[in-house]
């Protein structure tokens, strides 16, 4: 090999091992940038799981400060329901059972609210004893019930009507017969 030839091979050496340098730093800068972008998500999903936990202890918290309220509300419905059903079953018995059905799911939500609570109440340290039903009782009973109710207080308000004529000696108003 002549001097000239060695100097070729010398010089494709050179410029190949620059393109290898060359390519080995650009590889490294990829590499660093790389690293670098992984860093970032890495950190991005970190605050947004974060966030997240934050979002979700504000909400069980919400759930927490809120459940006397809610529990308060969903008694109040379930009694607001009860009696609408007591007061359409001596009145229309049709209309009943969409009251009973009210009811029920009065009933329903009330019992929901307690397991929601007790859902999350660990998540903020906190122990809730499981939720009690407040079911209404069978239709039927229900409905026997609401007569009964209906014919007690009718009793009553006759029996206090009666017991005003008595005393103060006063004829009695016409029946419901003499008004027809």
């Amino acid at each position: 090999m002549g001097t000239s030839q060695n100097a070729e091979l010398d010089s494709e050496l050179e410029r190949q091992m620059r393109e290898a340098d060359q390519a080995q730093a650009e590889a490294e800068t990829a590499m660093q940038r790389a690293a670098t972008e992984r860093a970032e998500a890495e950190e991005a999903q970190r605050r947004a799981l974060e966030e997240h936990a934050a979002r979700r202890e504000a909400w069980a918290q919400n759930v927490i400060d809120s459940y006397d309220a809610d529990l308060a509300a969903a008694e109040t419905a379930i009694r607001d329901s009860s009696d609408r059903f007591a007061d359409l079953a001596v009145r229309d018995v049709a209309a009943a059972v969409g009251a009973y059905i009210a009811w029920s799911e009065a009933s329903l939500r009330h019992y929901a609210l307690q397991v929601r609570v007790a859902t999350v109440a660990p998540e903020l340290g906190l122990e809730a004893t499981p939720g009690e039903r407040l079911s209404p009782p069978p239709f039927s009973q229900a409905l026997d019930a609401a007569i009964d109710l209906h014919v007690a207080a009718a009793s009553a308000r006759i029996r206090d009507e009666m017991a005003a004529q008595v005393e103060n000696g006063t004829a009695p108003d016409a029946t419901p017969a003499d008004k027809r």
